[in-house]
């Protein structure tokens, strides 16, 4: 039911809000199940992971992440020698008696499919103009298939002791009671859906427009235990049709077997997003050509000549002009790096620049009043020159601009409030269009 709850709500989420990232992830390392075990020791083994994910950014920064994953989930469990596993089971004459399983060498291999959903919260950031950090962290609805147990047993000794008897049997195969060698056998046991604690960080890289490289490590651990409540199976089952009838029933069935048995991942993952947000449109110029008529002919004239003065068009119009001249605002005090919510305004200013290779512009660093004058002359420049590398890297000749610093100079709004502050925290571009 809380599964159901939770997939109810990711789609109305789905439904509700506009994805600006798809994902598709693959991942590598240990999952399975943490066991803690009185009588034996379980072990992580390498799996895999495939997974698409969804995410809304609020901000430059933060967002929240959705998806489905799929995992490969391996094991390893190994009884300690010598021990004895009793339980009570009823034979077919309906007598009860005490069932004992005394194995040596006994292993399982194990493994299960789980499916997860995530539900974390996003934060990502630039250190330079093509490549940042993120972090995230959250929860996820994890539903396991059922595991899959290969067991085998150098020897199982298995014994039966009637109380209202007094009598142990010990040597009577055909009714279920000995040793077997060298035994094997297959099963598979149901497994509880578990919440997961789940927590990813790395880096990210800007291959293209529109792409994004993602690397890094992750975390998942279960908050609940994965084994089904109230086992009283023994390791193996009674049979009283002989020894080679006994099938395995896995540690995870047995009573008192297992003391924690939680979900946990650890490992490395690459993912590929790919950017979903709606460029910015900005109107084309359109040119009208002259349609000069020709007169009919009639009868020869005298053609005279005149000089036909077509108006030149200008090379930007009024609402270009003003899409690449209005600032480009950094918000946060001391913060060069363009915030990622501006790449494709500058991607489409740099397709409006290369429309004219000939006309120079001039990209002006600005701040707020907070800090030294010196501090701010440094960074207006630094905010500058990352407009222009980012302009050079989108086919704009280096030697068009010219990168210049006012600090604190010339605010855009009265430095009076921390809202005025952040949008004088800019970076301006002035075309130098000659009349």
């Amino acid at each position: 039911m809380k599964v159901t709850y939770f997939l109810i709500i990711l789609i109305l989420c789905m439904l509700s809000t506009e994805a600006q990232e798809i994902t598709i992830k693959a991942t590598g390392g240990i999952s399975g199940i943490d066991y803690q075990s009185p009588i034996g020791n379980g072990e992580e083994k390498a799996g895999f992971g495939l997974g698409v994910g969804y995410t809304y950014f609020f901000n430059d920064h933060w967002g929240i992440t959705t998806g489905i994953e799929a995992s490969l989930n391996r094991n390893t469990f190994e009884l300690f020698n010598g021990t004895t596993i009793t339980t009570l089971e009823v034979d077919d004459q309906a007598s009860a008696f005490e069932y004992s399983v005394a194995p040596t060498g006994y292993e399982e291999d194990q493994y299960f499919w789980s499916f997860a959903i995530p539900v974390m919260l996003h934060y990502k950031t630039h250190i330079s103009t093509n490549t940042g950090i993120y972090i995230g962290a959250g929860v996820k609805s994890m539903i396991p298939t059922k595991q899959h147990i290969d067991a085998s047993a150098d020897k199982l000794t298995v014994t039966g002791y009637y109380p209202d008897l007094n009598l142990v049997f010990d040597d009577l195969s055909v009714h279920g009671f000995g040793d077997v060698n060298n035994w094997q056998d297959e099963t598979k046991v149901s497994l509880k859906p578990s919440f997961l604690a789940s927590a990813e960080a790395g880096l990210f890289f800007k291959l293209k427009k529109k792409m994004n490289l993602y690397t890094g490590l992750y975390f998942d651990y279960g908050m609940s235990d994965l084994q089904k409540d109230n086992q009283t199976k023994n390791l193996v089952t009674y049979s009283n049709n002989g020894m080679s009838s006994i099938k395995a029933n896995g540690v995870m069935s047995t009573e008192n077997s297992i003391d924690k048995n939680r979900y946990f991942a650890l490992g490395f993952q690459v993912k590929l997003g790919f950017d979903l947000r709606k460029e910015v449109v900005v109107p084309e110029t359109v040119i009208e050509k002259e349609i000069i008529e020709e007169p009919e002919e009639t009868a020869p004239i005298e053609i005279v000549e005149d000089t036909v003065v077509i108006e030149e068009k200008p090379i930007y119009t009024d609402a270009e002009l003003e899409y690449i001249q209005k600032p480009i605002i950094f918000n946060v005090i001391n913060n060069t790096v363009i915030p990622s919510s501006l790449d494709e305004r500058l991607d489409t200013i740099a397709e409006l620049l290369k429309r004219d290779e000939g006309i120079d512009i001039t990209i002006i660093g600005h701040t707020c009043d907070l800090g030294s004058e010196a501090v701010n002359m440094r960074v207006g420049m630094q905010r500058a020159q990352a407009v222009a590398n980012n302009l050079k890297a989108n086919g704009i000749a280096e030697e068009r601009m010219e990168v210049i610093s006012k600090g604190e100079s010339e605010p855009l709004v009265p430095n009076t409030s921390s809202q005025n502050r952040a949008k004088n925290r800019r970076v301006s571009i002035v075309v130098l269009i000659e009349e």
